[in-house]
């Protein structure tokens, strides 16, 4: 049951996927909502995949979804200062140069966040599921993307006909 309460998640979100663009139609509840359903898929297929105990699952949702915000703040603030410095014509070499350092560095001052929020995972993760996170991450964005890469080829083929 519970399974198939997640499947239906899954295809709402998928097919939400569809619609899903960044523009200014887009509402914020929208992509709040969107957002949202994603964060519960993946809770639930790193719970599975990971074998988290309920209590496991509050305590480390808890902290990885700390550091999910803090790498998307990360990622929003880098994004942001390129966008700002590339679009102004009058930037001084100084700042292009402040802008591409803080680029080059993104990925490192993620990984400082990973090995920090490691050591947090460690209290509430065995050795082995602490092993498994990052594959489980990686098989969870492989299968988001293959669902994601469907829809959009079932789309693409519905406007043919």
């Amino acid at each position: 049951m519970r399974t198939i309460f997640f499947f239906g998640i899954f295809i709402t979100f998928a097919s939400g996927m569809l619609n899903f663009t960044v523009s200014a139609q887009q509402t914020e509840e929208a992509k709040a909502r969107y957002i949202s359903e994603v964060k519960a898929y993946k809770h639930d297929f790193l719970s599975r995949d990971l074998e988290l105990s309920h209590e496991q699952q509050k305590e480390f949702f808890s902290l990885y979804d700390e550091l999910e915000d803090a790498i998307l703040k990360l990622n929003n603030e880098t994004r942001e200062l390129e966008q700002e410095v590339s679009s102004d014509l009058e930037a001084t070499d100084t700042e292009i140069e402040a802008a591409t350092s803080a680029i080059f560095n993104q990925k490192f001052k993620e990984g400082q966040l990973e090995l920090e929020y490691y050591g947090k995972f460690k209290e509430v993760l065995s050795p082995k599921q602490l092993l498994k996170l990052k594959s489980s991450e990686r098989k969870f964005n492989q299968t988001l993307m293959k669902h994601h890469r469907r829809a959009m080829s079932n789309r693409r083929n519905a406007s043919k006909q």
